[in-house]
């Protein structure tokens, strides 16, 4: 029996306790299921999925370092992390400790042909939600257009009344104060230690900052007008500021914008979060420097290299390493014969009842957590005891909850399996990748953001994984292996003078 941890954790908007012991209860039951011991249990509360600042996740990352178990089981992929790049490198370092991190609702085929299948389907459940989105932004049109205010605090200045924003006196005499102040001259830093020393207090209670400061000065609602959307909606809230002060307002802010950028434009690194070292493992970062004409290069560097000293890999030139990604992914992979072939093995895969699997998997759940619904039913008819009434009742809560995230995968795999059972839509969605000019910025982070999973990179060739929009778990002993054939393959040996660089297009 494998050793394995349960990793849980909920946000502070709209979830508790019970969110906690649902997670937990389901994790433990997968467990069991697959042969699973668990021996510890590291729990977030009321902490963000969005960054990595979370103490008992970064225990865990620490305490993996000790090898004593071999999977991390979440509730959903999202409970370990919602930030795209901390989760590629979380995953990448415990995978260096033979750790894996496991989804207990969420089952995803371990084929080459289903993981490719399993990206897409993701890619057109993304779709199935711009749809809901574009229902949403619809609803904020109409309530919009009524002058009906959209909720949340209401914005400094103003009161909500019968769903409207109206003028709050007391605040809107600060309001006025800010703009002209500093519409005159004054600094932002003196206009806020007036407010904050004469008692004033943000709608959240709060002292002013300069980021609050700056925000209120940049909104248009003091203006009357508010842009959602691209639309411009006149009617959302009256008006505190006359137009002649607040454009005096923004252009100074613009000039103070340009003074404090000059000179510290940042550089986009498209490779960041999936380049990795070939030589150590570690994480490969941005790094640039100025030469003696005062010309600033950008590089890609190990980090452990860079930081500890600890490592020999040379650092890359960082146009010329997204360049020569994207031209090889082109021209290996985004041609009208190879799309072809990918399209026909997505639909082989769907064929062999892949999603069909999945979706009877999701079905045998929910009737199990019927039965258990049934059971707390009949239990809450049957006793009198307030203690025990409570825990059935918070029990059944958890339960449901479940039911309806298998019923919400369910509907997912359905909608997105009669899209893919279309070999024209599959061409037709890798297609719009073809064209492209490779020396374009926006296409190159549109490739790299779409079908790069990872690269390991060395000081005369790279390994490169492509996964169709679909973050794999790639270890770097994996990796290693898949150097050492493809170097076998042409005789050729890592440590040699200039042999091509190797690609790998699908774990």
């Amino acid at each position: 029996m494998k050793n394995a941890v349960i990793y849980a954790r909920y946000s502070s908007y709209g979830q508790t306790e019970q969110s906690i012991e649902g997670q937990i209860r389901v994790c433990k039951e997968f467990a069991e299921r697959n042969g699973y011991n668990v021996i510890n249990i590291y729990i977030d509360r009321a902490m963000t999925g969005t960054n990595d600042n979370r103490p008992a996740f970064q225990q865990m990352i620490e305490d993996a370092k000790s090898k004593t178990f071999e999977a991390i089981i979440v509730y959903k992929l999202d409970r370990f992390s919602r930030n795209k790049y901390d989760n590629v490198v979380y995953k990448h370092k415990l995978a260096q400790y033979g750790v894996r991190v496991i989804s207990a609702t969420e089952a995803i085929s371990d084929t080459p042909e289903g993981m490719m299948m399993e990206g897409l389907l993701e890619m057109f459940a993304e779709m199935y939600s711009r749809e809901l989105s574009q229902k949403v932004k619809r609803g904020i049109r109409e309530s919009l257009l009524k002058g009906n205010f959209l909720g949340g605090y209401a914005p400094y200045g103003y009161k909500v009344v019968s769903k409207k924003l109206v003028i709050n006196d007391e605040q809107a005499k600060n309001v006025k104060y800010m703009f002209e102040k500093y519409a005159e001259g004054v600094s932002k830093k003196d206009i806020i230690k007036y407010l904050n020393d004469n008692g004033y207090r943000t709608n959240m209670n709060k002292k002013f900052t300069i980021s609050s400061f700056q925000k209120a000065l940049s909104s248009t609602k003091y203006i009357g007008e508010i842009t959602i959307n691209g639309e411009t909606y006149k009617n959302y809230c009256p008006a505190i500021i006359d137009k002649q002060t607040f454009e005096k307002v923004q252009e100074r802010l613009k000039t103070n914008r340009h003074y404090s950028a000059k000179g510290k434009a940042k550089e986009e690194y498209l490779l960041t979060g999936k380049v990795f070292c070939g030589y150590c493992g570690a994480s490969i970062v941005g790094v640039s420097g100025t030469s003696h004409s005062g010309k600033t290069h950008n590089y890609y560097a190990c980090s452990d290299r860079y930081k500890k000293h600890t490592c020999k890999k040379k650092n890359e030139n960082k146009q010329e390493l997204e360049l020569d990604i994207v031209k090889r992914i082109k021209d290996l992979l985004l041609v009208p014969e190879n799309i072809e072939k990918i399209a026909d093995k997505l639909i082989n895969e769907l064929n062999s009842s892949s999603a069909a699997l999945k979706i009877k998997e999701y079905q045998k759940m929910i009737q199990n957590i019927e039965r258990q619904l049934d059971d707390c039913c009949n239990k809450l008819l049957s006793t009198n005891n307030s203690e025990m009434l409570q825990r059935i009742e918070s029990k059944a809560n958890d339960l449901t909850e479940q039911k309806t995230n298998y019923e919400q995968q369910i509907s997912k795999l359905n909608f997105s399996s009669k899209l893919m059972s279309s070999k024209k839509v599959i061409v037709d969605t890798l297609s719009v990748f073809i064209d492209g000019d490779i020396y374009d910025k926006q296409y190159q982070k549109r490739i790299i953001d779409s079908l790069v999973t990872k690269v390991f990179l060395f000081d005369d060739k790279y390994i490169l994984y492509i996964d169709l929009l679909n973050i794999n778990n790639i270890e770097y002993e994996k990796a290693m292996e898949d150097i050492e054939y493809f170097d076998n393959l042409t005789g050729s040996n890592i440590k040699c003078s200039a042999p091509p660089s190797r690609v790998r297009l699908f774990p």
